[in-house]
């Protein structure tokens, strides 16, 4: 199954729209009157808004027919990583970012990739591989909506 051109469903939407805002309030209460962190943290989300769209137009040009799942994870591995290993602005910045991928994704209606929707606006094409939280809900619903059958 592709991702790209398909969209989620409601369910996936919203949870996608919940967790996405859910993100940006828990980011965004740490950068109010802190002027320092919120410009370090804004770097952050520039930096990893830079890395992304590089990632996607080498998905897209390089390797279009990579493993939608193999590509889903390496594509969430440098954001995780940098959550994990950095300090807070690089977790607030990862936190922000991925909460603002997630808006963009269910405003768009997007099933694919959440940290490749803003790539994928910025250069209109979809990258197909899947949103390794979110695309297994789409999948059951998308199933539950067809009654069951494969």
């Amino acid at each position: 199954m592709m991702t790209e051109g398909i969209k989620a469903r409601p369910v996936g939407r919203l949870l996608r729209l919940l967790v996405g805002g859910l993100m940006l309030v828990e980011g965004g209460r740490h950068l109010v009157g802190n002027a320092p962190l919120a410009i370090s943290t804004a770097t952050v989300i520039v930096g990893e808004f830079v890395f992304y769209a590089a990632m996607h137009l080498a998905i897209v040009r390089f390797m279009p027919s990579i493993n939608r799942w193999l590509g889903a994870i390496l594509a969430v591995t440098p954001v995780l990583l940098v959550y994990i290993l950095s300090g807070a602005p690089g977790k607030l910045g990862s936190v922000l970012f991925v909460g603002i991928s997630l808006l963009f994704t269910a405003v768009r209606n997007d099933a694919g990739c959440e940290v490749m929707t803003l790539p994928g606006m910025v250069f209109g094409k979809r990258t197909h591989l899947v949103c390794v939280a979110f695309s297994p809900i789409d999948w059951a619903e998308e199933r539950f909506a067809r009654g069951g059958n494969p």
